[in-house]
């Protein structure tokens, strides 16, 4: 949990099982965030599709509590499905800047998100791996 943040009451995002891994998945939209083991116990990688917004990025919020635990160092954000965001996902990723592990955003970045992270001065803020455009 990220402090000063205020907790909203609205309806938590769904917990799936796709191929044996958990994934979030909101109660609205077509956002999805899926956990993708990689293999080294102190690294976690989230795979997200679809479009982010006020509605569907506490999806990614619950998400990245859920892999939070001493052992993790690096958590992997994959954007490369990511297809809309908007200023409340750009907010969720710029607080992963608070949490304790590192993150990485893994591209390549789709147009509409690497845009949205030049727009609002936010992409020298994350480390970006496999983008084309950085």
């Amino acid at each position: 949990m990220v402090p000063n943040r205020p907790q909203d009451d609205g309806p938590r995002a769904r917990l799936h099982l796709i191929d044996g891994a958990p994934a979030w998945r909101p109660h609205v939209g077509d956002a999805l965030v899926r956990y993708a083991p990689v293999g080294c116990p102190a690294t976690a990688a989230l795979v997200l599709t679809g479009a982010f917004d006020a509605d569907t990025t506490p999806s990614l919020r619950e998400a990245l509590d859920a892999v939070r635990n001493p052992q993790i160092e690096l958590v992997l954000l994959d954007l490369a499905a990511v297809r809309f965001g908007d200023a409340a996902f750009v907010r969720e990723l710029t607080e992963t800047q608070c949490r304790p592990e590192r993150h990485i955003l893994i591209g390549p970045l789709p147009g509409p998100i690497a845009r949205l992270l030049d727009i609002t001065g936010t992409r020298q803020a994350f480390d970006v791996a496999l983008d084309d455009a950085a």
